[in-house]
C-alpha cells in the first residue's frame, strides 16, 4: 500500500513526463527563423555576417523581430 508521499511523487513525475511531452510537441510544432546571410530584423540594414547560421546583429534587433513577426 502506497503512502501518501509516494501517491503525490508518482503524481509529480506524472505530471513532470506530460509537461515534458507537451513541451516537445509545441517546440516541433513551431516554426524557426532561417539564415538568410543578414539580420533578419525588418528595421536593421546590417550586411551580411562572418557567420551564415547568424540571424541578427544583436538582442535588440532580436526583440525588434519578435514584435514584428506574426503570432
Amino acid at each position: 500500500m502506497s503512502n501518501p508521499i509516494d501517491m503525490a511523487q508518482a503524481f509529480d513525475q506524472l505530471n513532470l513526463e506530460q509537461g515534458l511531452q507537451a513541451q516537445k510537441a509545441r517546440a516541433a510544432a513551431t516554426r524557426r527563423p532561417t539564415a538568410v546571410g543578414h539580420c533578419l530584423s525588418p528595421d536593421c540594414d546590417a550586411p551580411a555576417f562572418d557567420n551564415p547560421q547568424r540571424l541578427f546583429c544583436g538582442p535588440a534587433c532580436e526583440r525588434d523581430y519578435s514584435r514584428h513577426k506574426p503570432h
